[in-house]
C-alpha cells in the first residue's frame, strides 16, 4: 500500500536531501536550489491560502456564489410557475384599459352633446 504524502512533507524531504548534498557539494548552485525551493514553498502556502479564498467564495453559506445561483434559480422557477397567473393578470388589464376608452369616448360624447343642447337651447331662448 502506497502512503500518500503531501506536497509539503515532500518539500520538506527535498530540502532535507539538499541539505546532505551540500556536504558533498560545496558550490553554488546547490544555494540556488536550496532558495529556489524555498522560493516553491512560499510559493505553494501562498497559493493555498488564495484557494481557501476562492472556496470561502464559493461556499460561503450566506452569500456564496452557489447560494447566489441557487436564489436566482428559485426565483425563476417561481416565475415559470406564476407565468400562467401573470398572463391573465396581463389580459385582464388589457380588457380594463379597453372598457376605459370605450368609457372615456361615450363620455366625450355625451359631453358634446350637453354643450351642443345648451347652446342650441340658448340661442333658441335668446332669438
Amino acid at each position: 500500500m502506497a502512503t500518500t504524502k503531501t506536497q509539503a512533507q515532500i518539500l520538506e524531504s527535498i530540502l532535507h536531501e539538499i541539505s546532505e548534498m551540500k556536504t558533498k557539494l560545496p558550490n553554488g548552485e546547490l544555494k540556488r536550489m536550496e532558495l529556489s525551493i524555498q522560493e516553491m514553498k512560499e510559493n505553494y502556502i501562498d497559493i493555498k491560502e488564495d484557494v481557501s479564498e476562492i472556496k470561502y467564495t464559493l461556499l460561503n453559506p450566506e452569500n456564496g456564489v452557489i447560494v447566489r445561483v441557487n436564489r436566482n434559480t428559485e426565483f425563476r422557477l417561481e416565475k415559470e410557475r406564476k407565468e400562467d397567473y401573470y398572463e391573465n393578470k396581463i389580459k385582464e388589464l388589457e380588457k380594463m384599459l379597453d372598457w376605459k376608452e370605450g368609457v372615456n369616448r361615450a363620455l366625450w360624447i355625451l359631453f358634446t352633446s350637453v354643450i351642443g343642447l345648451i347652446f342650441f337651447s340658448a340661442q333658441s331662448f335668446l332669438f
